[in-house]
């Protein structure tokens, strides 16, 4: 085995992975869930760049003949892609003791400083870094900025 085949075979893997946890494991994590909220996606012609370069190796692989395995996996990374990029909507979970964001369980104590502006975007800010919450719809960013402002300090 190659180890170009080891490598897609760890970048499915770990691209299935995190899928799996992203749709399903996140919501189970920590305590039940009291309202999601839509998040902006990356921009798609990023996304469509990276799969077209990917659907140009899978055709040179298709021509050289090489192993029906890597003409899988790289088949594979175009679906996961195109699913990350394009079909799974990113959300943000609002839990009891705080916000599940991109994978991120901050909890509310830890927020020392939140900023609302109007083009949608709210700013928490932690003791080390800024999160930045980009919401599809302006009603549900008010809605977890009033849910922040009501938690005790």
């Amino acid at each position: 085995m190659a180890i170009h085949t080891v490598i897609l075979i760890t970048l499915v893997t770990l691209g299935l992975a995190c899928a799996v946890y992203s749709e399903w494991l996140i919501k189970l994590r920590f305590s039940p869930t009291k309202f999601t909220i839509a998040l902006r996606r990356a921009p798609r012609k990023d996304i469509a760049i990276f799969v077209v370069l990917l659907l140009i190796v899978f055709v040179q692989q298709l021509m050289r003949a090489e192993s029906p395995l890597t003409g899988s996996l790289l088949l594979g990374l175009v679906l996961l892609s195109v699913w990350f990029g394009w079909i799974r909507q990113p959300v943000a979970l609002i839990k009891a003791e705080g916000i599940v964001i991109k994978g991120r369980f901050i909890r509310w104590p830890q927020i020392s400083h939140y900023q609302l502006t109007k083009e949608g975007v709210l700013i928490l800010q932690l003791p080390r870094e800024q999160v930045i919450v980009n919401a599809t719809k302006l009603e549900d960013l008010e809605r977890l900025y009033r849910h922040i402002i009501a938690q005790p300090a």
